[in-house]
């Protein structure tokens, strides 16, 4: 028997994941504001209006990235990943446990340094075979966390998996 569903962690990524797009947004920021600086300076009035167009577009670009990082959220319960995102239109995807085939934690040379790892599922489901939990803290935790879950919900819901291997399937 399934029990009633209890919310086990709420996660955001980890302002890591985007730290490329913050430096391209951040050298803009620089360059432009020099730029701007200089043609003000010159009486460069055309220029000048270009590199504060460019450096407003900068800004912009570094906080659109910083929002829809913080408006992606992850919320995981005892049944279900349900993964929350975008900005102006927000679109909400559940995973239910059961459903998970495989589980996989990875860590690049940057996630390593800086101490965050993204848990990556395979899945059932029919509209998404795989589930990217990317740039989180506590992996660890969050992985087997999952990984139990996971078994709990199978064996609660009377779940096996036939592998079928069409290669030695022989007609006699």
């Amino acid at each position: 028997m399934l029990e009633e569903e209890k919310k086990i962690f709420e996660i955001t990524m980890s302002n890591w994941v985007k730290s490329g797009w913050y430096s391209l947004g951040g050298s803009g920021i620089i360059l432009f504001s020099y730029a701007a600086i200089k043609c003000y300076a010159n009486e460069w009035n055309f220029l000048f209006y270009l590199s504060m167009l460019a450096l407003i577009f900068c800004i912009g670009f570094t906080l659109f990235h910083y929002i829809l990082l913080k408006t992606t959220k992850f919320k995981i319960t005892s049944q279900r990943i349900e993964k929350t995102e975008g900005i102006f239109s927000r679109k909400t995807t559940n995973l239910e446990l059961y459903r998970v085939k495989d589980l996989q934690m990875k860590r690049s040379l940057v996630e390593r340094i800086v101490g965050i790892g993204s848990v990556q599922l395979t899945t059932s489901d029919q509209s998404d075979h795989q589930f990217h939990l990317n740039g989180i803290q506590n992996y660890e935790k969050v992985f087997t966390t999952i990984r139990h879950q996971v078994e709990t919900n199978r064996i609660a819901r009377g779940v096996r998996e036939v592998d079928q291997n069409d290669h030695f399937v022989t007609d006699h």
